[in-house]
């Protein structure tokens, strides 16, 4: 109990936003406390989510910068697959980029060395080793899409990650128009990807929309809970107008009772054709008959008038 309590109270937060009593919004933490890397991933998935997965290499970047100044060798959530040479950050992605120091084909876990001068910072490891730490806090949802917006609602979605998906959470919606409102949506176990409605919105009204990843840890040092929040991910939305929609509807009513008039109004035309077609046929006929029989007259009176002569 007291080894965790120093643990706690030398996490040290390296991204940060808007930090208050009881909560905390954080992408990466320092834990300054030397500890294997098995040892360390168990604390990070305790406390926070898991260990520091750099998946982008504009993020080991951004690290980089955080630990300029200090003179240690952190563990990553990055570790050898015991097959074969590939290197998998621990939500399961591959390793992008290549930043090592040197390579090194015995270590299997990865760690970030601070105190080198050199941009490649990442050296192969044993696991067994006592080193400090670099825990991951929750993911902000990226990117987020406008499935549908209506006169008074919108509809949200966007993918969770694998790293999220292992990991208990709900998200915090704050919709602000004239007013804010925050609403909390739980996240459903297993789900890869996430839907919410946000109703009761003003017609024809833009509104701003912040959504955070929420994840509660048991806090030792003070005995109760503590809530982690990710960096807000925000949009704007506009919702559509009542009467533009009335319009439209309109519109669809006229177009469909025109597609219901279409099939007796064909056939009526095919009557029609039909009848005149009938008409055309009796008279051809007639015309034919009245043409067979004046030659039929015209030949008995040829061969009348030769037998008188």
């Amino acid at each position: 109990m007291f080894e965790t309590q120093i643990l706690q109270r030398l996490a040290v937060l390296v991204v940060c936003h808007d930090f208050a009593v009881g909560q905390i919004s954080s992408r990466y933490l320092l834990v300054q406390r030397p500890m294997s890397w098995f040892k360390a991933r168990e604390f990070c998935q305790r406390h926070y989510v898991d260990l520091g997965v750099l998946s982008q290499e504009e993020q080991y970047f951004t690290l980089l910068n955080a630990t300029a100044t200090l003179n240690a060798s952190f563990w990553l959530g990055l570790q050898r697959q015991s097959t074969s040479s590939d290197w998998k950050w621990v939500d399961g992605e591959e390793l992008r980029y290549d930043d090592w120091h040197r390579r090194n084909y015995e270590g299997r876990c990865a760690s970030l060395e601070a105190m080198l001068q050199k941009a490649k910072k990442l050296l192969a490891r044993y696991c067994d080793e006592s080193h400090m730490i670099v825990c991951q806090g929750p993911l902000s949802p990226q990117p987020v899409s406008v499935d549908s917006v209506g006169n008074n609602h919108v509809i949200l979605s966007w993918n969770v990650s694998a790293f999220m998906q292992m990991t208990p959470h709900s998200y915090n919606v704050t919709t602000c128009t004239n007013t804010c409102d925050t609403l909390f949506y739980p996240y459903t176990d297993g789900c890869a990807l996430m839907n919410i409605n946000i109703s009761n919105l003003s017609s024809a009204t833009e509104s701003f929309i912040e959504i955070s990843a929420l994840i509660v840890r048991p806090d030792s040092v003070t005995g109760g809970n503590v809530t982690l929040r990710s960096k807000p991910t925000a949009l704007r939305v506009r919702t559509v107008d009542s009467g533009g929609q009335k319009n439209v509807l309109i519109v669809i009513l006229k177009s469909l009772k025109l597609m219901s008039l279409a099939p007796p109004l064909w056939i009526v035309y095919r009557i029609l054709k039909n009848s005149l077609f009938l008409r055309e046929f009796k008279e051809s006929d007639h015309d034919i008959s009245l043409l067979e029989l004046t030659t039929e007259d015209t030949t008995v009176d040829l061969r009348k008038t030769r037998g008188i002569g």
